[in-house]
């Protein structure tokens, strides 16, 4: 009897390690790092990091199967505080630890990616929109999926210039100012008639009421402010302090949980503010996004903003920034397969020949000429109300799309 309940369990063993999916300890770990500025700019670094982590998850449900081998994907994180000095040592990091991949929110890349090349390792740049970061040719290894600082400026002027406004260009001096101070120049470039004045502004500044003073003097009829979450707020505060009710309008960092809670105090200072970012739904509606949503609420809970409509409901985030790390990380899961291979060189060169759909139902793609995940023609302006946000009805692009749900 003794001998027939081994030769059972023998075989039991036997039948587990055939066929089928491996069991999750049989399995060989591939990391991804998360480089992003936990410290500094804490919700932008939790959404990225969750958004990979939520397509991690569900690559990992069936693995991925190389060569008779299955290989999880195992997401860490780094923490730059928004510093390019400690990007690129993080960046140094990965290569270390055999990353096959970066999801990068952006800070230092413009030195970081030759550190990532040298191992032909590819980088996935999900925030910063420099247009000096993307270049196919001469850097390679890097991608991008995020609008890009070239295609919100652009818009921005096609979108304010016939408006007859005079604009105040206020830029701060961090990574993300400097970017977008060389898109504007670039955008109004034909349109400097539409320029009241051009401002670089200290983004470690806590008042900005002799900058906003000074666009004032100079006759200005709006505000285009391009900087961190925290600068965004203080001109905001300055200029409604002052009794001043110009329009303002931001890149996507104006969109940020920050800019609403440094305001909590006075709701009505964010009313009007407009910015410019990439759309969340396809043209084949809101679907994809509110499944995906749902999806990433499951997993992490809801991403709440911290303040309340006048009406007292919690006002909420939509994943935004954590959809193109999830889309990211999903074509990274997609060149594996297409590369057989988990050399990060063949990852990169895979990277330009696969496609996914991505959480808003956009198909995600790169190719040898085209590093950029989002296009111009898909960035849309979004109007604060009442701490929430809508896109606007006069812009051709904005009108068609919906609003989608921000309270809980």
């Amino acid at each position: 009897m003794r001998r027939l309940i081994l030769v059972a369990v023998g075989l039991l063993l036997l039948l587990t390690g055939c066929g089928g999916t491996s069991a999750p300890s049989a399995r060989t770990a591939l990391t991804i790092v998360v480089n992003a500025p936990f410290s500094r700019s804490p919700y932008l670094g939790r959404t990225i990091e969750n958004g990979a982590r939520l397509a991690a998850g569900e690559v990992n449900a069936n693995g991925i199967r190389i060569n008779g081998r299955t290989y999880d994907l195992r997401v860490t994180t780094m923490d730059t505080a928004l510093s390019p000095a400690r990007a690129v040592a993080n960046m140094r990091r990965a290569v270390g630890q055999h990353a096959v991949a970066v999801v990068d929110e952006g800070t230092g890349i413009d030195a970081a990616w030759r550190i990532a090349n040298g191992d032909g390792m590819p980088v996935g740049v999900v925030f910063e929109g420099g247009r000096q970061i993307i270049d196919p040719v001469t850097r390679p290894d890097v991608f991008r999926i995020a609008p890009s600082d070239h295609g919100i400026a652009f818009r921005l002027a096609e979108y304010l210039v016939p408006k007859g406004l005079k604009l105040a260009l206020l830029h701060d001096d961090s990574d993300y100012g400097a970017a977008g101070e060389r898109a504007l120049t670039s955008a109004f470039s034909q349109n400097r008639s539409a320029v009241a004045i051009d401002e670089t502004l200290p983004a470690d500044a806590l008042d900005f009421g002799p900058q906003v003073l000074r666009a004032r003097r100079a006759h200005a009829t709006g505000l285009l402010v391009w900087g961190r979450p925290a600068t965004i707020a203080a001109v905001l505060t300055a200029a409604r302090s002052a009794g001043w009710n110009v329009p303002v309008f931001t890149p996507p960092a104006g969109s940020d949980p920050f800019v609403r809670q440094q305001l909590a105090d006075h709701p009505r200072w964010v009313d009007g503010l407009t910015f410019a970012g990439g759309r969340l739904t396809a043209e084949i509606g809101t679907a994809p996004f509110l499944t995906f949503q749902q999806k990433y609420e499951s997993a992490f809970g809801v991403d709440r903003v911290g303040v309340t409509t006048s009406a007292g409901h919690p006002v909420i985030v939509p994943p935004e920034s954590a959809m193109y790390a999830y889309d990211f990380v999903n074509l990274i899961a997609a060149a594996l397969l297409r590369a057989a291979s988990t050399g990060p060189a063949k990852v990169t060169t895979a990277l330009n020949e696969v496609t996914t759909e991505g959480a808003n139902g956009d198909q995600r793609a790169f190719n040898r000429h085209n590093h950029e995940g989002v296009v111009d023609d898909d960035i849309y302006f979004a109007r604060f109300h009442d701490m929430i946000y809508a896109p606007v009805k006069d812009d051709p692009l904005s009108a068609t799309l919906p609003t989608l749900p921000q309270t809980r």
